[in-house]
């Protein structure tokens, strides 16, 4: 078994792992704009814009594309530092929106060239089915290996040599 000095050694860098884990796998495709109507963190199954062009624009992992896909119309975008944007000229009509990048997906209607229905009020978010958003299986994946790793961690720390564990605390206790 190991000693404990070692296992107290490997400690943070079992943590500096599990962080570096966690914030690698983290979901970061986002919608951060549709036209002129600030997104960011929010995650409605429906929006409405008024006008018929439209920019939609978000953040993503770079390295690989989003793929914008609007009615039947799919297309790839390149990221750019982090940033993606799409321009959409359309009729006044419901669209079916789909955007994707690797297992992220976020997916919504968007009523374009329509006001906002005089039963919702800007700010709200109408009735979900599901009530939670998509965020994909990397976020648990990581979290889970996180917390796998800290237990393993925690059980070489509590049940290790523990004789020198006794040593090691008193003589801190004493210093």
């Amino acid at each position: 078994m190991k000693s404990f000095s070692s296992i107290s050694k490997t400690l943070p860098l079992i943590f500096l792992f599990t962080l570096s884990m966690f914030f690698s796998t983290a979901a970061s495709l986002s919608l951060t704009k549709i036209g002129s109507v600030d997104a960011t963190g929010k995650n409605y199954t429906e929006w409405w814009y008024t006008n018929t062009n439209v920019t939609l624009a978000g953040t993503a992992s770079d390295g690989s594309p989003v793929t914008v896909k609007i009615g039947d119309q799919s297309n790839q975008v390149n990221v750019s530092s982090g940033s993606w944007s799409y321009n959409f000229s359309g009729e006044s009509k419901d669209y079916n929106v789909e955007i994707s990048q690797g297992a992220e997906k976020i997916v919504f209607v968007l009523h374009l060239g329509q006001a906002l229905p005089n039963n919702l009020s800007s700010g709200s978010a109408p009735a979900s089915a599901n009530g939670v958003p998509e965020t994909g299986y990397d976020q648990i994946i990581a979290i889970s290996l996180g917390v796998g790793i800290v237990l393993l961690a925690s059980y070489f720390y509590f049940w290790g040599d523990t004789k020198r564990k006794g040593v090691f605390e008193t003589k801190i206790i004493k210093d």
